[in-house]
């Protein structure tokens, strides 16, 4: 989300489709941002995502700059925003998003262990 609010980007997991293990959600808006803008820095925009960003992630939203990131479920096994590091705001790093977690964390919990549910089936 840009800095007036403007949708800039959307995506979801890829990871399987593409057999491309860098293709997370996070990083495929992210790239999608950069080229709407025409630039990697996406300084004043917002990341939103339904789970916490893993260690990959975490770097590239710091990378690009990202103003402020929104996630929903935190995720005890690969957070990288506070469950098991914290990236994102680690002070050795020349740049730290404002971080909002835990937004809608039971809807977005739900909606990951149903996804998970369906792909087991």
């Amino acid at each position: 989300m840009s800095a007036d609010g403007a949708v800039l980007a959307a995506s979801y997991n890829r990871r399987e489709a593409d057999a491309d293990p860098t293709a997370h959600a996070e990083v495929l808006a992210l790239r999608s941002a950069s080229a709407a803008v025409g630039h990697w820095r996406l300084d004043g925009c917002t990341l939103v995502v339904t789970l916490e960003p893993c260690t990959m992630c975490a770097g590239a939203l710091v990378l690009a700059r990202i103003a402020t990131l929104v996630y929903g479920a935190v995720d005890p096994k690969a957070g990288a925003v506070g469950s098991l590091w914290d990236v994102a705001r680690d002070p050795r790093l020349n740049h730290r998003p404002e971080v909002i977690g835990g937004v809608l964390a039971d809807e977005c919990g739900a909606v990951l262990r149903a996804f998970f549910a369906a792909r087991r089936r």
